[in-house]
Formats: C-alpha cells, structure tokens, sequence
C-alpha cells in the first residue's frame, strides 16, 4: 500500500484494487489511515508532477486535471477543494 501512495495513487484506487484482490475493508482500513491534509499534499505532489507548477486553469484544463486526479482515486470533494472549485 505504501508503494502506492508513494507512486501517487490516492486512497480510493488502492482500497478498490485490494478489495478486488479479496481484501476486506478491514485489513485494508488500517493502512490507509490518511488525513485530509495527507491527501491535499500528496494531490498536489501528483497534479504538479503531471501538469507543472504553473498550469492554465481555463475550464477544460480543470477538467482535465480534476478527470486525472479522479482517476488516480482521490476524492471529489478534495479534488474541488485543490483546485479550488468549491
């Protein structure tokens, strides 16, 4: 799980491939433990190494970033709040 989130996968994704690997919510619970602090930097780790540091942010460049971010498995209320959308 730690590889995961070190490759910048968000808790969402891991839980689902481990759940689908036959682990249940509590085994996998424990180890994703994250705060929402924890997620807004790694999110903000992932967005930058894929769009830089200074991406435009015109409406189809945010969708395109919060669509990528989704995919990576991280939440949309966070995801909103990263790129604030909210």
């Amino acid at each position: 799980m730690a590889e995961r989130l070190d490759r910048g996968f968000g808790p969402l994704r891991i839980r689902a491939e481990l759940q689908a690997k036959g682990l249940s919510d509590a085994a996998i619970h424990p180890h994703l433990q994250l705060d929402e602090e924890q997620c807004l930097a790694l999110m903000t780790s992932v967005d930058v190494g894929k769009f830089g540091e200074s991406p435009r942010n015109d409406r189809e460049t945010l969708a395109k970033r919060a669509r990528f971010l989704e995919y990576r498995g991280f939440a949309s209320s966070l995801i909103a709040q990263s790129l604030n959308l909210d």
